[in-house]
């Protein structure tokens, strides 16, 4: 696919599920989350799907807060396509010419569905049990991040 193709299948993706662009992110609001999706470009002809999450009430859409303020953030990972090795991995780096978007489907369906709705949909609750999918927080940071839940409760 094309990086036009790649960047009009991101926007759909996320539009579809009740996101709306703000600058280069896209943001969707829940009760005490804010969940702001972007594309992060690599060196490469690649794309890092970042997923940003803050903790707080956020009324005023011109006053969302940036990817550096997040209080934790997840990546949308896919199968590689290393065919020159012959190894197979998760990656979070897409290099979009290397798939369709029938291909790439399948990773943002399970992204959305298990990391970035169910703080949405189900509360702040499920915020500790995603952290715990992704183990390169420390201990301080999870912390912060459990003192942060109990203010806002």
């Amino acid at each position: 696919m094309t990086k036009q193709e790649f960047l009009d299948f991101c926007h759909e993706e996320f539009t579809k599920r009740g996101f709306k662009k703000r600058k280069k992110t896209y943001y969707l609001n829940g009760e005490g989350i804010l969940v702001g999706l972007y594309l992060q470009k690599s060196m490469a002809e690649a794309y890092y799907v970042e997923f940003d999450f803050f903790i707080g009430e956020f009324k005023n859409p011109k006053l969302y807060p940036t990817t550096y303020e997040s209080d934790y953030y997840g990546r949308v990972c896919v199968l590689s396509k290393d065919i020159d090795e012959g190894d197979y991995y998760m990656t979070a780096l897409i290099e979009y010419e290397l798939y369709t978007p029938e291909e790439l489907k399948p990773y943002f369906d399970k992204a959305f569905d298990e990391f970035i709705m169910p703080p949405l949909l189900e509360g702040k609750e499920t915020v500790l049990k995603i952290m715990e999918y992704y183990d390169d927080y420390t201990l301080e940071e999870k912390e912060n991040i459990i003192e942060k839940l109990q203010l806002d409760q």
